[in-house]
């Protein structure tokens, strides 16, 4: 063999053993595929007079994620302060610039409403813990809540009020569209058990509400019904109740079932009668508790039902909105807040309890 072909072998031997070391190099570093991040965003009031609430329902959310194990889904917070200007911006940014395919809020009927139409744009899902507005139902089919419609409150607040021997009831409300909403149907509900004497509005955050209470000692109601997103206003009028010496029975929605209104108002909360959505199994309470060492929140069930429900999606291979939507109206489970089960609206069914406030704490009354 002369010296040309010896070359030519000891080329073609160096290469060949280069590539095995390259390719046996290449194995064993080679990291185990993972699965695709799928970004979901989230769109709560996270400061502002709503802040407990967005609070509240992120710990539900952050404590499904980390059952679920759900590794791949990076959420992307937006404090959109139950504002409907601020819901708007929160979406867009959400869907153009960081791309999530789902989106978690928004708290209030009032920002979850303009929101809506930018969801069903860009075919991206929106799902509520909180917003009941009658109005939601008919918002697109990306819209779905976890919540039922003010339709069956507004029924079941009114018999709860006449069961209890009350028939001149005055209502006050929060000027937006969850407040008008259910001060709608509770006001059409009573007209059949009694007399609704006088019906008063507040703005969001409002601390004086003597105006509104004043007409309605005047009137002589036997019980005021209080239909509040605001927390200071929901605290501002327990107070002023009491301060008027008002012989009142008062009751309240949902967003009333608050453990931090208690420590704020004190003995002025007492005896209160709070209609509301289920806030949660007592397996659900017992792992938040373990959680964050505290009761859970308003709405907190909610949010970890939602976070479930897009979970089970993503779990399912779900990666776009539209393939999102179409896994969740075909979702089925037992949740923390009962049976999840999306109709054509993506409405859910669910049921109320009465919550009286005795020594403090809230109290189970109808079970």
């Amino acid at each position: 063999m002369n010296i040309n072909k010896i070359l030519t072998v000891i080329g073609i031997v160096s290469i060949l053993l280069a590539t095995v070391v390259f390719a046996g190099c290449t194995a064993e570093t080679q990291q185990p595929a993972t699965a695709e991040v799928v970004k979901i965003g989230v769109m709560l009031p996270l400061s502002g007079d709503a802040a407990s609430f967005g609070e509240s329902i992120k710990k539900g959310i952050e404590l499904a994620k980390k059952e679920m194990k759900l590794d791949n889904v990076k959420l992307v917070y937006e404090d959109t302060k139950c504002s409907g200007k601020d819901a708007v911006t929160g979406i867009n940014k959400l869907i153009t610039v960081d791309g999530v395919k789902a989106v978690i809020g928004e708290v209030c009927s009032s920002a979850t409403l303009p929101a809506a139409p930018i969801a069903n744009q860009y075919e991206v899902p929106i799902i509520s813990p909180s917003s009941s507005s009658p109005k939601i139902k008919d918002a697109g089919d990306y819209v779905f809540r976890v919540i039922p419609s003010d339709d069956f409150q507004g029924v079941f607040a009114a018999t709860v009020v006449n069961k209890k021997g009350f028939k001149k009831l005055g209502i006050l409300y929060t000027n937006d569209e969850y407040g008008v909403g259910l001060k709608t149907v509770l006001e059409q509900s009573f007209k059949i058990y009694g007399e609704v004497a006088v019906i008063e509005a507040f703005e969001k955050g409002a601390t004086d509400l003597r105006p509104q209470l004043t007409k309605m000692k005047n009137a002589n109601v036997d019980a005021i019904f209080l239909i509040s997103s605001s927390p200071d206003a929901s605290a501002a009028t327990l107070k002023q109740v009491k301060e008027l010496a008002m012989t009142v029975q008062m009751f309240g929605s949902e967003a009333l079932y608050d453990p931090n209104l208690l420590k704020t108002v004190g003995n002025a909360a007492e005896g209160i009668l709070v209609t509301s959505v289920t806030v949660g199994t007592s397996d659900f309470k017992a792992k938040h508790q373990v959680e964050y060492n505290a009761e859970a929140g308003p709405f907190a069930a909610h949010g970890y039902d939602i976070m479930k429900a897009i979970g089970l999606a993503v779990q399912a291979g779900a990666k776009t909105g539209k393939e999102i939507k179409e896994k969740l109206y075909a979702t089925e489970f037992d949740g923390a807040t009962g049976k999840i089960k999306f109709d054509s609206f993506g409405e859910v069914t669910g049921g109320y309890d009465v919550y009286k406030v005795e020594a403090g704490k809230f109290v189970v009354e109808n079970k």
